[in-house]
């Protein structure tokens, strides 16, 4: 046998050896290092999100958003399938209140009113004629009664006929039966007529006016989305006028935002786009009844408000139409003492938090609540300025169990 492979053969056990008191002595720091870890965390204690309790100016605001519109806002449309024959006015012009702004072709309508107002005359003269011999059918029938009256006396007295009586009696009846029949019947008719036709000339003469838009007001000529020489259907908006200065907003309010808020509400309207500085608005108008719509996180129940703006700055930047952010402020403060709304929670009826006391230990400690906002709640009594409080406090704190403060914390 070789001498290097008698060397081998004794080196190899003696390595084997060891190696595995090697191995043996790595499981033993690592089991202690997990030991130590545990004990470790142990005495560091749970991890939490604290806050501090802050004393500090303090509002309570509602938030939405909406979009700028018109308020006197004037719409037309057309009355029947037509074209338009002449622009007036360009879009975005100054108008004045009365003042032209497009014609639509009125041909048939002219021919419509003319034979409307034909109608009209010819039952008028039928209604003068009637009224006409209503007062000969009146006189002829007095004069008649006093024949008979006269004629009875007579035959009393012998000095007519029953024959010529009865004679007297019958064109009496006659005249009263005409007398009847024009005044309860054929002038009442007539009039009636007179009645209808006249609605139908009005209604035709109200299109021809139509066909016409006019100004009825003083502002600016808001969308014009039509063309000469263009065909129209019946209800094609033609126009829109109204006064760009005179804005207001309309949105949604949830219901429990909305029973906090009354007519006369400062608004502060802002666009980060546009404005430098915010608008003044007001609460105008709460609806009185709340309405469910959909949004993108689903159903929804709302009531609309509507707030009017203040463009006294003249802020040209602004346009109907252009989106706006709006807070309403419900409630301030200049002093308050205030925790992160996720500090509080509650207990049988009970608003709680959870401070971090000496040593990290926390405590559990009843307090009172005044107003809230989306970020933060006011704290009336339980609290002092400069503590910290656990945010969103599981399950497993209670009072003196030991926290530590995560690093975003401090």
């Amino acid at each position: 046998m070789q001498p290097g492979i008698i060397v081998k053969k004794k080196i190899a056990p003696l390595f084997q050896k060891h190696r595995k008191k090697k191995i043996a002595a790595l499981i033993l720091i690592c089991i202690a290092v997990i030991t130590m870890q545990a004990l470790s965390g142990q005495n560091r204690g749970i991890l939490v999100s604290t806050g501090e309790v802050v004393e500090s100016s303090f509002e309570q605001s509602v938030f939405a958003a909406g979009k700028l519109e018109v308020k006197d806002k004037q719409e037309f449309y057309a009355d029947s399938d037509t074209v338009i024959t002449d622009i007036l006015a360009d879009i975005g012009q100054k108008v004045n209140k009365g003042q032209e702004i497009l014609r639509t072709d009125d041909s048939s309508l002219v021919i419509d009113v003319s034979q409307r107002q034909l109608a009209c005359d010819d039952i008028r003269a039928k209604l003068v004629n009637s009224e006409s011999n209503l007062r000969l059918y009146q006189k002829n029938y007095d004069l008649l009664q006093k024949e008979y009256q006269s004629g009875k006396i007579l035959f009393d007295e012998g000095a007519v006929s029953q024959k010529e009586l009865e004679e007297a009696e019958k064109k009496l009846n006659e005249a009263k039966e005409k007398l009847l029949v024009e005044r309860e019947a054929n002038l009442p008719l007539l009039k009636s007529q007179l009645t209808q036709a006249e609605l139908v000339y009005n209604e035709s003469f109200r299109k021809l006016q139509k066909a016409t838009v006019v100004s009825p007001m003083d502002g600016v000529l808001l969308n014009l989305p039509v063309k000469k020489g263009r065909e129209v259907k019946i209800g094609t908006l033609l126009a829109q006028i109204g006064d760009p200065d005179d804005l207001y907003i309309e949105t949604g309010i949830n219901e429990i935002d909305a029973a906090q808020l009354k007519a006369g509400d400062k608004v502060e309207i802002t666009n980060n786009a546009l404005l430098t500085e915010p608008l003044d608005g007001c609460v105008e108008y709460i609806s009185p009844v709340a309405e469910v719509v959909n949004t993108s996180q689903g159903e929804q129940t709302k009531v609309k408000i509507r707030v009017t703006v203040d463009t006294s700055r003249g802020i040209d930047q602004l346009k109907p139409g252009f989106n706006v952010n709006l807070k309403i402020t419900l409630n301030q403060k200049d002093k308050a003492i205030v925790i992160p709304l996720e500090a509080v929670v509650q207990n049988a009826g009970k608003d709680l938090v959870y401070v971090v006391g000496r040593d990290g230990i926390a405590v559990e400690r009843e307090v009172q609540t005044g107003l809230s906002n989306e970020l933060f709640t006011e704290i009336i009594a339980g609290l002092n300025a400069g503590e910290k409080v656990i945010l969103s406090p599981g399950e497993q704190i209670k009072s003196g169990v030991k926290v530590t403060a995560d690093a975003a914390s401090k």
